[in-house]
């Protein structure tokens, strides 16, 4: 029996010792934060709101019109897109590779001409862009710079 009453209490000191350790891990963590793994209704809205600024954010930043006058050439950044919508322009491609228009699936070299409504990306942001012999538009995503052409 003394056996029995000696594993009883040593057992109940042991679920005792073991619960204050779950409880003082839980309280080490602050309610509703990140470590807490029961999250709040403000934890919930705060991260969904993070997420639809993101998403305006990246709305944003789609394609803008832009103006160049003749004479003029657009020099896209690396990974810029860019539209003509009206106008005269011809590719200005300053060493062998050229644009890549994405919609006719072929490189443009310097002196190609332009068409309307195909996208074509700048790969690499070393003086290529589009020179406008006419005044244009263009629908433009990403960085660019308008200079005068040489």
């Amino acid at each position: 029996m003394k056996i029995r009453k000696s594993l009883y209490i040593v057992g109940l000191c042991g679920a005792l010792l073991f619960g204050g350790l779950f409880v003082g891990a839980a309280q080490a963590n602050e309610a509703g934060g990140a470590g807490d793994p029961l999250v709040t209704r403000s934890y919930v809205h705060q991260l969904l709101e993070e997420m639809l600024e993101g998403l305006a954010a990246s709305e944003s930043a789609g394609f803008s019109p832009v103006h160049v006058m003749m004479g003029h050439v657009l020099l896209g950044h690396e990974g810029t897109e860019v539209i003509l919508r009206s106008g005269v322009a011809m590719a200005n491609v300053p060493g062998a590779d050229g644009l890549v228009d994405i919609t006719a699936g072929e490189d443009l070299l310097h002196g190609a001409e332009i068409l309307r409504n195909h996208m074509l990306i700048v790969p690499r942001q070393d003086g290529r862009g589009v020179w406008a012999l006419s005044d244009a538009w263009f629908m433009v995503k990403g960085g660019f710079d308008i200079v005068a052409a040489p």
